[in-house]
């Protein structure tokens, strides 16, 4: 079995968050390209392991989140 672990993307699950600055403030100091993901960004790693390029692939966990410290 194979993962795609996203950060924190620019959804409209995560729009409440950007009505208190404070909170994206504190979401940002953890990811070193300073801003959030979009789903553009996450489709391609979906779309990789939806396909035969990912035959021999397994056991893995794709991080898409910006480098984020996070946990």
């Amino acid at each position: 079995m194979n993962a795609v672990e996203p950060g924190t993307i620019d959804t409209p699950m995560t729009a409440p968050m950007h009505k208190a600055p404070e909170l994206v403030a504190a979401e940002l100091a953890h990811i070193p390209l300073r801003r959030f993901g979009s789903v553009g960004e996450i489709a391609p790693t979906v779309a990789f392991l939806c396909t035969e390029h990912s035959s021999y692939t397994t056991g893995a966990a794709f991080v898409v989140d910006g480098a984020s410290d996070c946990v």
